[in-house]
C-alpha cells in the first residue's frame, strides 16, 4: 500500500461515500492535506483520524454493530 491515499480509496477502504471523506476536509474536521494535480492525497497514517471524524458524525457504524469485536 502506498503511503498517500486519494479519498476515493479511504472511501472504498471504509465502505462510505467518497463525498462524505471530502467533507471531513471541507468543515475542517481534518486538517487539509497536501495536494498532487488538484486532488487531496492523504497521509495513510490519517485514516484512524477520518475514521473517528466519520463515526463522529454517524457516517460509520461502531465495529460492533458490524459483528466485529475490537
Amino acid at each position: 500500500m502506498a503511503d498517500y491515499l486519494s479519498t476515493k480509496q479511504i472511501a472504498d477502504l471504509l465502505s462510505v461515500a467518497q463525498w462524505r471523506v471530502g467533507r471531513l476536509f471541507e468543515v475542517g474536521a481534518i486538517p487539509e492535506p497536501p495536494r498532487f494535480a488538484g486532488r487531496r492525497v492523504v497521509p495513510k497514517s490519517w485514516i484512524p483520524l477520518i475514521v473517528d471524524a466519520l463515526r463522529v458524525r454517524g457516517w460509520l457504524p461502531e465495529p460492533e454493530l458490524l459483528g466485529v469485536h475490537a
